[in-house]
């Protein structure tokens, strides 16, 4: 594969003084970044982010100023060029909380519990100057499954987010900085800080402000690994009792922002193989749909899941295999 972004790194490399540390490449996420690690004695991460395909990386820079006055853990910055799509970070190591869990189990429970202090933290503090991801946001934002997963005509996809923010309605309150991709590969244990500023927080630059469970769903329902059942109501529980929440109706709000996280992931995963060549991505939605199934089984939510489950098939190997198959970019 080419690489027409090299000539690029290298000059920015060399005009920050980091032109000869060795970058090996790390694995990516779900946009279109390329990440770099330094080998040596200095680490540092190079993140490549064309502002072309990504736009720009202001509100990541925002964002870690933000997380760092509330004494939370944002990498450094140690260089930027916004211009190119640029920035060169502190290296959190390779620590995150789904690694360290995979080789200690027992680790899960401390380990979430430093995890729901940070989004504490955040909800506490005064909201970040980012975009509103209000209601109808949140429903808009579902088409993603209507258009992707299993493409619906115009009538019907309306219908279904209409449904979708007549659910939401009631939880309008007062909406909270949310990180939004706050789970737990994207949380880094620093044992050496202390307090919240033991999490070290990644992928944060699409921040919102929202309704305060988001960050809380994101890291419970998790689409990459098993929370159990156990710890997920317990987390909950006390989530609610700490802000002071009547527990029915959280407990409303809390399955209804996840199928609404989830079929908005359905879609992004589907598009991410259609139409950028990521086909590895669709092996995670039968994930996807178990936990979307799980919450629209919350006894409130059986209209909307009749009507949902009434035109979103379910991911057989058949509909799988034409999801692994690429698109042109619409």
């Amino acid at each position: 594969m080419s690489d027409d972004r090299a000539q690029d790194r290298h000059l920015f490399l060399t005009a920050t003084g980091w032109a000869d540390a060795p970058f090996l490449p790390l694995t990516g996420d779900a946009s279109s970044r390329r990440y770099f690690r330094a080998q040596g004695a200095h680490p540092a991460i190079l993140m490549d982010a064309p502002p072309s395909t990504c736009g720009s990386m202001r509100s990541f820079v925002d964002i870690a100023r933000y997380l760092a006055g509330l004494g939370l853990s944002a990498p450094k910055i140690y260089a930027a060029d916004l211009q190119s799509g640029f920035l060169l970070l502190e290296d959190f190591g390779d620590d995150d909380f789904a690694s360290l869990i995979n080789r200690d189990a027992s680790l899960e429970n401390s380990l979430y519990s430093g995890a729901i202090d940070v989004i504490h933290t955040v909800l506490d503090a005064t909201p970040a100057p980012v975009v509103t991801y209000g209601i109808s946001e949140m429903a808009q934002a579902c088409d993603l499954a209507f258009l992707h997963y299993t493409p619906q005509s115009t009538t019907a996809m309306n219908e279904a987010l209409g449904a979708i923010e007549d659910a939401l309605t009631p939880f309008d309150t007062t909406l909270r900085t949310s990180l939004r991709d706050f789970h737990a590969q994207n949380l880094h244990w620093l044992p050496k800080r202390d307090g919240t500023a033991c999490v070290g927080l990644l992928d944060f630059q699409d921040a919102v402000n929202t309704l305060p469970s988001y960050d809380l769903v994101s890291l419970l329902r998790d689409v990459r690994r098993d929370v159990s059942d156990d710890l997920a109501g317990l987390a909950r529980q006390a989530f609610a009792k700490r802000r002071g929440l009547d527990q029915t109706a959280f407990q409303d709000e809390f399955h209804l922002v996840a199928v609404q996280r989830n079929l908005r992931i359905l879609g992004i995963f589907a598009r991410l193989s259609q139409q950028m060549d990521k086909p590895h991505y669709v092996d995670l939605i039968p994930r996807v749909w178990t936990l979307l199934q799980a919450d629209l089984h919350h006894p409130p939510l059986a209209k909307l899941r009749a009507q949902l489950n009434a035109i979103l098939p379910e991911p057989s190997p058949a509909h799988l295999e034409r999801l692994r198959q690429s698109c042109p970019t619409q």
